[in-house]
This record gives structure tokens, sequence and C-alpha cells, in this order.
């Protein structure tokens, strides 16, 4: 076989030619990390990358949108936590104006007091977001939750909606509670009236279950108490149920289910109608609060009532409120939990991407000085055999 020049040229330009397009190769992946940049390298290692860089992208958009639903939680718990701090501080002054011994200036303190703890109170349950959202408006975020009307009582604006926001493949976190459950359904004391008695509330929100569980709209809503003074006995009946029976003298008061009932002089059948539940919001309780304490025409057992009234109206409210911020603990508790598990799951997955895209640090050394050994090889191969002439042999 005739080899020339030309073609012994040739081949050794072409190995010297694979060699350095191997070191260029190397020298990419060496510098880079990367095993390959493009399809055409590595077709099924591509396709995995590109899978995984989408569900990393994915755990990634999940992690900021749990982020934000944190803040915006955070928010309405700070907000809600004040609002309650500050309706047991409204309670307490409540308390105290009952006391018997306060007189005018006393009382218009207390009333001072509220007026400082009803604006207080409007202005958190306005609470914006920093993009100017109301946060208890439900829907409506771009209205306020709460509004003073013309005749100086406060009304909600909010709807029954909220938002929720993805965090993982399957949770979805509501990021916002409406106004219109937290403060307007707040429910102020149940009442019942009578002609034939006197009627005072305790503070505590016995009658308020009392009348919830009884009460039916367009029912038998009376209660019936008969006074037997040849025997010195009461019954307070429901229809035909008997719901509290005792003893009884003319002048005593009787303790019902949260009410304190004095029947009228002479009365051996008293009716007592139960008023229909009404819910109101914790504005308007503050502010008729305020409005009875400046009242100097009203009696003392008047205001008295009203005031204890106002107590379980509050604490009623607070209750929502606690509610609320239950609700808001535990999304809170769970978006942590849904964090740190996208955070792991999104490790796992850019581990298995470098498996697939990344070289080995060390292999990839190793490889380098290989190719570089093999191109300094192929050049020196080179020099020798094209360097070469017919002289060489016949000397």
């Amino acid at each position: 076989m005739r080899i020339s020049t030309a073609l012994s040229y040739d081949r050794s330009m072409s190995y010297l030619q694979k060699t350095n397009t191997k070191l260029d190769t190397v020298s990419e992946q060496y510098n880079t990390g990367l095993k390959f940049k493009t399809a055409a390298q590595d077709p099924t290692g591509m396709g995995n990358k590109l899978r995984f860089d989408a569900e990393i992208s994915t755990y990634t958009q999940y992690s900021v949108n749990a982020g934000l639903a944190s803040d915006a939680l955070g928010l309405e718990e700070t907000a809600l936590s004040i609002i309650y701090e500050t309706l047991s501080s409204c309670v307490v002054s409540l308390q105290s104006a009952v006391n018997g011994t306060f007189d005018k200036y006393n009382l218009d303190a207390v009333a001072t007091s509220l007026e400082e703890s009803l604006a207080l109170v409007f202005d958190l349950t306005n609470t914006k977001t920093a993009e100017g959202e109301y946060i208890f408006s439900g829907s409506q975020s771009m209205q306020p939750t709460m509004v003073k009307v013309a005749d100086g009582s406060y009304q909600c604006q909010a709807d029954a909606g909220f938002r929720q926001v993805k965090v993982s493949p399957s949770v979805k976190v509501t990021t916002s509670d409406s106004g219109l459950g937290i403060f307007q359904q707040s429910q102020i004391c149940r009442t019942a009236s009578s002609n034939d008695a006197s009627i005072s509330y305790s503070v505590s929100t016995q009658f308020d279950s009392f009348v919830n569980n009884i009460y039916v709209a367009g029912g038998n809503n009376d209660l019936t108490m008969n006074i037997d003074n040849a025997t010195g006995t009461y019954q307070i009946m429901h229809g035909t149920d008997v719901l509290q029976k005792g003893s009884y003298k003319e002048g005593d008061t009787i303790g019902f289910e949260g009410l304190e009932i004095t029947p009228n002089a002479g009365t051996i059948s008293c009716t007592i109608s139960l008023d229909e539940p009404k819910n109101d919001n914790m504005l308007n309780t503050l502010s008729q609060m305020i409005t009875a304490l400046r009242n100097e025409d009203l009696s003392k057992k008047e205001l008295t009532t009203i005031l204890q009234q106002g107590q379980v109206a509050l604490n009623n409210s607070k209750e929502n409120v606690n509610v609320a911020l239950g609700h808001v603990g535990g999304r809170l508790n769970n978006i942590e939990k849904v964090i740190n598990s996208n955070e792991a799951l999104n490790v796992i997955k850019q581990e298995a991407r470098a498996n697939i895209t990344e070289v080995d640090a060390y292999e990839a050394t190793s490889e380098l000085v290989k190719q570089q050994n093999a191109l300094q090889v192929a050049q020196r191969t080179f020099s020798m055999v094209n360097g070469s002439t017919l002289f060489d042999y016949i000397n």
C-alpha cells in the first residue's frame, strides 16, 4: 500500500483536530461545571434537566407565595391582637363605671378613655397592606372595612369573600378574613322585656346562650312566671315546660339564666318576652357606651343595665376576635411547615438535577489533564511524522 505525504498529513491533522475538540469540550465542562449545554450533546439529559428546572421554579414560586401569605397573616394577627387587648381594656373600664361611687366627672373620664379606644379599634379594623388593600374587606379590598355614616353609627362594607394562595401542589392557605364575620356579626346582649317586672342583666353570657337556644322567629318567645303567695313559691315556664322553680316572697329578686327579675308588687303572673336576637359591630357598642356614660338623664339603675349589656356585647366581640386569631395562628403554623417541606423538596430536586447536568470536579480535572497530554502527544507525533523525508532514509 502506498502512503502519500498528503494522505499522512491529512490524517495527522484530522487526529489533531479531534483531540483538540475533545480538549475544548473537557475544558468547557471543567470551567462551567456542566456536562452539556445543548440538547445535541445529551438529548435525554437535557430533557431531564428541563423537567427539573420547571419543578424547581415551581417550588421556588411556592416559597415566594408562602412568604407573602405569612406576611399577610402576620399583619392580620398583629391587628387582631391589638383589637383584642383594647376590647379587654374597655370591658375593665365599663366594670369600673358600674361602681356606685363614680360621679359624672369619673364617668366622663371613662367615656374619654373609651373614645380613644374606639378610634384605635376603628383604625385597626381598616388595616391596610403596603399595597393599600384593606385586609378585612374580603373581596372589596380597595374600600374601607368599616365606615362612619351620617347618623354617627358604624357600618361594615366588607363582603364574605376571602383570598387564598397556593403554597404547595395540594395546599392552599387563606390569607385574609372578612371583617363581616369578625367585627359585624358580634352578638349584642340578648334582652327581654316585661310590664310586670323589673329586669336587669348579669355580665355573663349565660342569658345570651339561653336566648340563642330557645328563641324561634315567629314562635312562642314568651316566658311566664307564676307566683303562689299561699305556698311562697314560683315557677318560670316556657309553654308547658317548667324551666325553674323555687321559694318566693314579695320583693325578692329571682336569678334566672343571667337575668335578675324583680316582679312588681302584687304580681302573681308575670310575662317576660324575649326580644329578637340581634348582632352589631363592636364600634357601635363602644359608641353607645360613650353616649350612655355622658347622659345625665339616665338613672343609676338604667346606666348600670346599659353598661352591663355593653360588657356582654364586648365580651362577645372579644370571642369573635379570639376565634379569628386562633384560625390565623393555625394557618401561620401550617405555612411554616409547608415552607420547610418545600425547601427540603427543592434541595432534593436540585441535587437530582446536579447529578444529571453537573460534572464531578475530580473527574473533570483528571479528564482535562488526560486530554491535554493526548494533544501534546498528537502534536509531537505530527511533527515527527510530517517532518520526515526520503533523504532521512537514504542517509
